[in-house]
């Protein structure tokens, strides 16, 4: 069994607690009668009394609680919990280093499975789609979500004028509208940015595009936009997952 140690500050901050505030039901009537006993004689003993069996349960149970921290748990977080009370240093300290280590793994924990419902989302709207070929198959709130994805995957991986160049690129007149209305507002502007050389509406045609792309000097404009993306100013993921949830019904 590993050796454990139980500070004694702890134990006595546990004492107390359990005194004050564990066994309340005996340390507040103790309290009225000892101030009555000071005209009351057997309000004094009385009070006496119920005062000293708060202090003796407080310590049997502050006595109990010290037994389970030296002895060894099952439990992985409170064996954890164990090793920061036993650990060198200030306990306390070892405490508090302990929690803020537990919230970050819960924020990690919290980020893989949205990610992940996001990722597993996205590749079940796109195979319901295949792709975008056969796009009148998805809904309203079905099509801003795969829009969304697919602009970000291809900036990501080639940039806006990939996006533009390829079969993704037909969905351009959309972008705006479908980032504006997951709460992406900056991406939205970023996107208008994108959409500008264009001086007008994108064609949907993808050779139309590709030809006017080429006629255009746009390079430095969308190399920009990029940039401005990469920055991440909006949450994507964490938009993305609230506006599926918020609209569940839609995605089956």
């Amino acid at each position: 069994m590993k050796e454990r140690r139980y500070p004694f500050s702890l134990f006595l901050i546990g004492f107390i607690t359990n005194i004050l505030f564990h066994f309340f039901w005996l340390f507040v009537p103790s309290v009225i009668l000892l101030i009555v006993g000071i005209w009351v004689d057997w309000c004094l003993y009385a009070g006496l009394a119920l005062l000293g069996i708060d202090i003796i349960v407080s310590f049997v149970e502050q006595m109990k609680i010290r037994q389970a921290m030296l002895s060894d748990s099952d439990n992985e977080q409170f064996r954890k919990f164990q090793d920061a009370v036993s650990k060198d240093g200030n306990v306390f300290e070892n405490i508090r280093n302990l929690v803020e280590n537990a919230a970050e793994e819960y924020v990690d924990d919290e980020y893989i499975q949205r990610n992940n419902f996001v990722v597993n989302m996205c590749e079940t709207i796109c195979k319901k789609c295949e792709y975008g070929d056969d796009i009148e198959k998805l809904n309203e709130h079905e099509r801003v979500f795969y829009v969304t994805q697919i602009l970000e995957q291809e900036v990501n991986n080639g940039g806006f004028s990939q996006f533009f160049y390829n079969s993704s690129g037909d969905f351009s007149n959309e972008l705006v509208d479908a980032f504006t209305k997951i709460g992406a507002f900056k991406t939205a502007e970023i996107c208008k940015k994108a959409l500008a050389v264009f001086n007008g509406k994108v064609p949907t045609d993808r050779d139309e595009r590709e030809e006017l792309l080429d006629s255009l000097d746009c390079d430095n404009v969308l190399s920009e936009c990029d940039d401005e993306f990469y920055e991440y100013e909006d949450n994507l993921e964490e938009l993305n997952y609230t506006y599926i949830i918020e609209h569940r019904s839609s995605f089956d």
